[in-house]
């Protein structure tokens, strides 16, 4: 794990103001345990330097405080974070130097910056200060006050130092399993964080081939409706006197020309509504029109009781909206339920269809890929499409299961409401 961090700190720029905050507590953790172990050997009768040890622990503090003012209000973390760790080996030594110096148990606490500096700041900083402290911990051996010792008890001594020695691994222990725990934690939400990335951008690349597809299949199918238009319309005029046939040969004009209506739309692109609009009657007023369009199909339009609030709704909504019912009222035998409630300024909207079920695969992969479809001419591509356009729409969508049977789609939608 550690190697793997190792390899991968240069990723961790971004995180760096958090990981100097964190250091910062750590810090505080370090100087309050400092200032404890002076209290006990005070306690103990030793006579040390205190008023030197004192102010190191004081500069520290010092330093520490002020490096966690200027963090959040200044943009060079990566500075803060490299003063804070040379400052770190600088007060530990002069703490050594004043008590012992290099017999001192505590001086393998050199080791937590030499760490934190080789996975944050990695290069010639991390190796400067491995080098400083090796320095300073090889003067120590000339340059130190002595420790004082309770007559010349050699067994108090050596007791003395496994103290030190377990203290210095207790406290290692301690800033290490800190530091790194959240660095994997980091890396494990950033590993996340890319592979959403990545499914995101193969939703992305699919949903482009399918908008090339649209566009070369306008351009494909504006003759052939136009023709087909100019046949009814002919057919129209021919047998004025049949009126079965009059009765089917409209309808066929009013499906080509809503076929039309799409292909236009599709050429000419979305366009935003500038008016703020009532919110469930502009959903019954569309759904009735769709009820025109598929008369075979049974649809229970439910909305929220009360006065009808209105807001701004996106164009590109509507798409996405008509992908779900079309493919819950075809997957559902012909009937479906739609209900619509409004929860501050989120739209809910529960599609229901009574029978179908999805597998758990399709129900993973929903929305990310297109899905298998069982129609005879579906090609899984509705919620797909559904789900990236609500996406960009800062909604949600969510398909489940029901335990009575049927699916159930689940659409969140946050609105702009008019004031």
């Amino acid at each position: 794990m550690l190697a793997q961090l190792l390899s991968s700190s240069a990723r961790l720029v971004a995180d760096l103001p958090d990981a100097v905050r964190l250091i910062a507590r750590l810090r505080w953790l370090m100087l309050a345990a400092g200032l404890a172990l002076l209290l006990l050997c005070a306690a103990s009768g030793l006579a040390l330097p205190w008023l030197l040890l004192l102010q190191a622990l004081a500069t520290l503090a010092g330093f520490n405080f002020i490096l966690g003012r200027r963090v959040p209000r200044h943009g060079s973390p990566l500075l803060m974070l490299r003063l804070g760790l040379l400052a770190d080996v600088l007060a530990l030594t002069e703490c050594l130097a004043f008590s012992g110096g290099a017999a001192n148990p505590l001086a393998s606490l050199y080791l937590p910056p030499v760490l934190f500096a080789a996975l944050l700041s990695p290069g010639l900083f991390a190796w400067g200060l491995s080098l400083l402290s090796m320095l300073a911990y090889a003067l120590l051996f000339a340059w130190h006050l002595p420790w004082p010792l309770q007559g010349s008890d050699a067994a108090y001594a050596f007791s003395l130092h496994l103290l030190g020695m377990w203290l210095t691994f207790a406290l290692s222990a301690l800033l290490i399993t800190s530091f790194v725990s959240w660095l994997a934690r980091q890396l494990a939400a950033r590993e996340a964080a890319l592979a959403a990335a990545r499914e995101t951008q193969l939703r992305d690349e699919q949903l482009l081939a399918v908008g090339m597809q649209a566009a070369g299949a306008a351009h494909s199918l504006s003759t052939p409706i136009n023709t087909l238009s100019l046949l009814v319309d002919d057919m129209l005029q021919q047998h004025a006197a049949d009126e079965n046939l009059q009765a089917d040969l409209r309808l066929m004009q009013a499906q080509l020309g809503s076929c039309a209506q799409a292909l236009a739309r599709l050429k000419q692109g979305i366009a935003q509504s500038d008016a703020a609009q009532p919110l469930f009657a502009t959903l019954a007023q569309q759904l009735s029109g769709w009820r025109s369009l598929r008369p075979d199909v049974q649809l229970q339009w439910q909305a929220a009781t009360g006065p009808d609030p209105m807001v701004w709704l996106d164009a590109a909504f509507w798409p996405a909206f008509f992908n779900l019912i079309n493919n819950a009222a075809e997957a559902g035998g012909g009937a479906l339920t739609v209900t619509a409630t409004l929860s501050g300024d989120c739209l809910q909207l529960d599609i229901i269809n009574p029978v179908g079920c999805l597998s758990a695969a399709q129900l993973q992969r929903a929305g990310l890929a297109p899905l298998a479809s069982d129609k005879p001419a579906g090609m899984g591509l509705g919620v797909m499409l559904s789900h990236a356009t609500l996406a960009r729409l800062n909604g949600t969508l969510t398909l489940d299961n029901r335990a009575e049977g049927g699916v159930h789609a689940r659409v969140r939608l946050p609105l702009r409401l008019e004031e």
